[in-house]
């Protein structure tokens, strides 16, 4: 419903007076009418299960338009995405999403509060969200929340057992983990509803909850919404399939078709399966990729049936075109790059960078000659303390001239939309608090200095990505002021 209409609906019900006096405000009003929802993600690359989430949240929690925040051309566990932001998008676009928006380069390949402090703050600086829609483990916010509120509000007896366990030469992550579950094990620190003497079976196993990545990046979101005072509502779905970490794709009829709502979804592949299997040489991806075209083959070719089973089929189409193409990047695409970056570096320099710390920097230039590749770097900069994420998160930031995270988005970058959802661009340019961008050219304009300069290094990031694709497979280079928006 447009502006014109709603104000023509509160005069001839004569409610303008009573929307004062109740403080009724038109964006509460607006909801009763549409209702929108969130998704923060990374699509790398889009599978069925993702399709599952967007379905779900359109079927079950009836949203009428589903946002994504995206990350961009790299991802948060500091590598290239498998395959470009406007094929990740475009597929997104295709399998129910109505408006993809892009997070800068310093927000997607942050620390998960960081990305999701991002990601929320965009999706809240929108005003038309009403629901934030993820996937966790658990599948129950009421826990997420419980344990986010204790995360924010910090209170002292948590901060002291915290210490108490960093003292004993505990990682953060370790030492939280204990904290908290030694915190609710005194009834008068649990503020559940259900609470009968015993503690809910999930904030009871507050260790397993803390180690699966879904469930913290869960609660990373719950912490954010609470730091902003955002209104909208957090909304888990348990997470369907293989386990994130998995590395196998599996095989069975259950895959081969995209499920209704009601199906077994036993056999969805994770995002990192799937990409193992395109990557890895062994797997004969090559041969794979070679045939995904040639249709007399495909019936014979059992990686292009699994790749087929777990991309949905409104999407398989834009993916087997990158594919076909070479149109996609590992980490050791970075190779040649990150050793010209770090010859140039010092350990102070390279302390300035996002994620590198000053033990890492000399460890760096300490074992420089040993660094031979981005794999091979990760590899030999491990440590206990350092894990592969964070290591390959500083690597990247060093490539990318990355030193400082925003704390939010302050502008949304469209990279696609559906021209059924038009009321929802409506609503977001009449209700939103910051920029709608849409061209390049414009954003110069209405972003301050600090806003710029972070759209600065995610155009340079995606071109340097681009760059990498033509060197690739040799065809022409497409600068990102000249790339179209997706409208589908």
């Amino acid at each position: 419903m447009v502006e014109y209409d709603i104000k023509k609906y509160f005069l001839r019900c004569n409610m303008v007076k009573k929307r004062e006096l109740y403080k009724i405000s038109e964006r509460s009003f607006l909801s009763k009418f549409m209702k929108t929802a969130g998704i923060i993600a990374e699509y790398n690359p889009f599978h069925k299960g993702h399709e599952y989430q967007i379905r779900y949240t359109k079927e079950k929690l009836k949203a009428d338009y589903v946002i994504v925040a995206m990350s961009g051309d790299y991802v948060q566990r500091g590598t290239p995405a498998l395959i470009s932001k406007h094929v990740r998008a475009e597929m997104a676009l295709r399998c129910g999403a109505d408006l993809v928006l892009e997070m800068p380069v310093s927000i997607s390949t942050a620390s998960a509060e960081a990305f999701a402090m991002g990601g929320v703050s965009l999706l809240d600086s929108l005003g038309v969200v009403d629901m934030l829609c993820f996937g966790s483990e658990s599948g129950e916010i009421s826990a997420l929340r419980e344990l986010a509120e204790i995360l924010v509000e910090e209170p002292k007896e948590y901060k002291k057992l915290l210490k108490s366990f960093l003292s004993e030469g505990l990682t953060f992550p370790a030492a939280r983990s204990q904290a908290l579950t030694e915190y609710f094990k005194n009834p008068r620190n649990f503020n559940g509803d259900d609470f009968d003497g015993v503690l809910t079976p999930l904030l009871n196993e507050v260790t397993q909850i803390l180690n699966t990545p879904n469930n913290i990046l869960g609660i990373e979101y719950c912490k954010a919404l609470l730091r902003l005072n955002s209104q909208i509502r957090p909304v888990t779905i348990r997470r369907e399939g293989m386990g994130y970490h998995e590395t196998t794709v599996p095989e069975g009829d259950s895959a081969s078709s995209s499920p209704d709502l009601q199906s077994s979804t036993d056999f969805f592949a994770s995002a990192t399966a799937i990409r193992s299997l395109i990557q890895n040489p062994g797997g004969g991806y090559s041969e794979a990729i070679s045939d995904i075209n040639n249709p007399g083959r495909n019936s014979d070719n059992k990686i292009v049936n699994i790749l087929s089973s777990q991309i949905p089929p409104d999407a398989f189409y834009v993916f087997k075109k990158a594919l076909d193409s070479g149109e996609f990047l590992t980490e050791n695409s970075l190779d040649s790059i990150l050793s010209y970056c770090l010859m140039k570096e010092n350990v102070e320099s390279l302390s300035s960078y996002m994620d590198v710390s000053e033990d890492l920097a000399r460890r760096i230039i300490n074992q420089q000659n040993l660094l031979l590749s981005f794999s091979q770097s990760v590899a030999v900069l491990k440590t206990k303390e350092l894990t592969q994420t964070r290591i390959q998160r500083a690597l990247l930031h060093i490539i990318l001239n990355i030193h400082t995270v925003p704390t939010q988005i302050p502008f949304a970058r469209v990279l696609g939309f559906c021209r059924e959802s038009s009321e929802l661009l409506s609503q977001i340019k009449q209700h939103s608090r910051i920029p709608l961008i849409t061209k390049l050219a414009d954003a110069q304009n209405l972003l301050d200095s600090e806003g710029n300069q972070i759209l600065s290094e995610t155009v340079f990031s995606s071109n340097l990505y681009e760059k990498l694709l033509c060197l690739k497979t040799g065809r022409k280079f497409c600068h990102e002021s000249q790339k179209q928006l997706i409208i589908l």
